[in-house]
């Protein structure tokens, strides 16, 4: 293959990802860059966790006004887990009967693919996006109303304290929880050759692998050295404004790309790592 097929050639690229990290591995590969992949994180179905059928009782016999999804793999993994528990139909009523919102794309699709319609998708796919639109048709009021919250792995306290400040009654689930992926002890070897300065680029499609890797680093006593790699040009490429959040809570200035789709996430990291030191990219492209 010939050199400029190869943008990422000497190029090293730590991934973060469990789930589909065989794609953006071999998409790495294929442009040239050695990967070390260290998967600090993956989700976990709750499957027949007894609190997940609880807490939907909850939901169902409280007749919510309005649902919220954050995720459509949470909603999928919350429909499964109804059929194999048997409240899949009281699952369906619930959703039916209430005004369903969704964070973005594929939560819509999820909703479609059982058979039923939202009422509204956020303008920027992130939970804090979803809140907004709620609270806008609402003006601001949901005082007496009861919403339905799928919550996507973590809990996230001030979007849904923004909704009880509101007056609503919030009664959440979890179809999914996150827990250590790092089998083979990989995520270590990720931060001593990142704070060794021997890493490129890091690639986040998730959040809460963003703590887990700089935890990894307080334990290691390098979370100083971590940061420093990437205010030092290590750059953080993010699949969206959500993993990008807790990268900017530390003062970083990870790589958002226009679409939040992992596909976007590389050809931005591609591009950005291609580019001639010292050029601009509205230069590059003009």
């Amino acid at each position: 293959m010939a050199a400029e097929e190869l943008p990422l050639a000497g190029r090293v690229v730590g991934v973060t990802a469990h789930r589909r990290s065989e794609d953006q591995i071999a998409a790495l590969e294929r442009r040239g860059a050695r990967v070390i992949h260290a998967p600090a994180l993956k989700v976990e179905p709750v499957g027949e966790d007894a609190g997940l059928a609880a807490a939907s009782r909850s939901m169902f016999e409280a007749r919510p006004d309005l649902v919220l999804l954050t995720t459509g793999y949470g909603l999928r993994r919350w429909h499964d887990a109804a059929e194999a528990q048997g409240f899949d139909a009281e699952l369906l009523l619930c959703l039916h009967e209430a005004a369903v919102y969704v964070r973005g794309p594929k939560g819509r699709g999820a909703v479609r693919g059982l058979g039923l319609e939202d009422a509204g998708m956020s303008a920027d796919e992130t939970t804090r996006g979803l809140v907004d639109l709620v609270l806008a048709e609402h003006d601001g009021d949901l005082s007496g109303r009861t919403v339905g919250l799928q919550l996507h792995g973590i809990a996230d306290v001030a979007q849904r304290r923004r909704l009880t400040d509101a007056g609503a009654r919030v009664l959440t689930v979890t179809p999914y929880r996150w827990a250590s992926a790092d089998d083979a002890g990989q995520v270590p070897v990720l931060v001593r050759e990142a704070a060794a300065g021997r890493v490129d680029a890091v690639t986040f499609t998730a959040a809460p692998a963003v703590d887990a890797l700089f935890s990894t680093a307080e334990e290691l006593g390098l979370h100083e050295e971590l940061l420093a790699a990437f205010r030092g040009g290590m750059l953080a490429a993010t699949v969206g404004p959500v993993t990008a959040a807790p990268l900017e809570e530390l003062g970083l200035s990870p790589l958002v790309p226009e679409r939040f789709r992992m596909g976007a996430m590389l050809k931005q990291l591609t591009e950005t790592l291609a580019r001639p030191a010292g050029v601009p990219e509205k230069l590059e492209r003009s």
